[in-house]
C-alpha cells in the first residue's frame, strides 16, 4: 500500500510539472526512479497514464481521470497523518487565480502563511479574466460579483473600493471634473476590452466615458494613468501609495463609486475541502483588504 501512495504522489507531481528531471530534482530521487514509479502504476490500473516523447510528457485521458482521484487519496491521508499526529502545517501545491491588484496585495503579505505553513507551495495565477477553475487547472480563484445564496463553491470575500484619480500633469492640463457628468469630457483610461463602450456608475450615474486608451488588465491602466493619459477609475489598494505620494490624486472624492464584490470560488463542490486549500481560502478571507482606513490626500 505504502509504495502504491508513493507512486500516487510522484504521479501527481508529474501530472503537474509534466517533466521528470524537474519532479526528481524536487523529490531527492533518479529520472530512472521516477519512471520505474509511473511504470508501475500504469501495470497496476494496466491503462497508460502518460505520452511520452523525447519532447514533452502530456496526460492521456485515463491520466486526466486518475489525476482526481489521486490528489483525492493524497489529500484524504494527509489530513489523517495531520489529525492523528497533531500536524496544524499543510503541504502541497494550491493554484490560484487572482486579479492583478489583488495579486499583488496578497504576495506582499504571503510571508505569514509560509512561516505557518513552510511545506506549503502556493502559485498565483495573475489575470484580470479569470475562466473555468478546472480548465485553468486552479484550485481557487477571485470572482466579480455577488455569489448565488445557495452556491457551496463561493465563500464570499467583502466589498472592493474603487476610485477615480488622475495624474496632477493631467489636471494640470485639463482641469479637473467638478460633477460626475464632466467626465464625459475628459479622456477616461478604461479596464476592459472589446468595441463596447465602457461605463462607469458614479454619483448615481451611468455614465458611457471614452478615452484614447483602454486595456484588459488594471496594472496597464495604473501605469497610463500615472504617466498622465488621463482619468482611471481603479482599485483603492492599487493607488494608495501613489495618492499619498502625491503621484496621483482623487477625482470627484465625495462622489458615490459602487464597490465591487468580490468571492472566492473552489472547484471541491460536494467534497471535504482538502486541508491545503482550506489553509490558503482562510488566508484569502483573513487577509482581504476589507474595512481599511480610507485613502488621504485626494484632491
Amino acid at each position: 500500500m505504502s509504495d502504491l501512495v508513493q507512486a500516487l504522489r510522484t504521479f501527481v507531481r508529474v501530472a503537474e510539472r509534466l517533466n521528470f528531471s524537474t519532479v526528481a530534482t524536487q523529490s531527492n530521487a533518479s529520472h530512472t526512479t521516477i519512471a520505474r514509479r509511473i511504470d508501475q502504476l500504469e501495470a497496476h490500473f494496466g491503462a497508460r497514464l502518460l505520452n511520452r516523447s523525447t519532447r514533452k510528457l502530456t496526460l492521456t485521458r485515463e491520466g486526466e481521470r486518475l489525476l482526481d482521484h489521486a490528489r483525492v487519496v493524497i489529500e484524504e491521508i494527509d489530513h489523517a497523518e495531520a489529525e492523528l499526529g497533531g500536524e496544524a502545517a499543510a503541504r502541497g501545491v494550491v493554484r490560484v487565480g487572482v486579479t492583478t491588484a489583488l495579486g499583488l496585495y496578497y504576495a506582499g503579505r504571503m510571508i505569514a502563511l509560509h512561516a505557518r505553513h513552510p511545506d506549503l507551495r502556493v502559485e498565483f495565477s495573475v489575470t484580470d479574466w479569470q475562466g473555468s477553475l478546472v480548465e485553468s487547472g486552479l484550485d481557487l480563484a477571485l470572482r466579480v460579483g455577488d455569489p448565488a445564496p445557495a452556491a457551496p463553491d463561493v465563500r464570499p470575500l467583502g466589498p472592493f473600493g474603487r476610485l477615480l484619480v488622475a495624474a496632477p500633469a493631467y489636471l494640470d492640463m485639463r482641469g479637473a471634473p467638478v460633477y460626475p457628468e464632466d467626465l464625459l469630457a475628459h479622456d477616461c483610461i478604461t479596464y476592459g476590452y472589446g468595441p463596447s463602450r465602457a461605463q462607469w456608475e458614479v454619483g448615481g450615474q451611468m455614465l458611457r466615458i471614452a478615452g484614447c486608451f483602454r486595456a484588459n488588465s488594471s496594472e496597464a491602466v495604473h501605469r497610463a494613468v500615472i504617466s498622465g493619459l488621463g482619468i482611471g477609475l481603479l482599485p483603492a489598494i492599487q493607488v494608495r501609495e501613489d495618492v499619498a505620494a502625491g503621484r496621483l490624486a482623487i477625482i470627484l472624492p465625495d462622489a458615490a463609486i459602487p464597490p465591487l464584490q468580490l468571492a472566492v470560488a473552489h472547484r471541491f463542490a460536494g467534497m471535504r475541502l482538502p486541508m491545503r486549500v482550506r489553509v490558503v481560502l482562510d488566508f484569502l478571507v483573513d487577509h482581504f483588504p476589507a474595512g481599511e482606513e480610507p485613502v488621504v490626500g485626494g484632491g
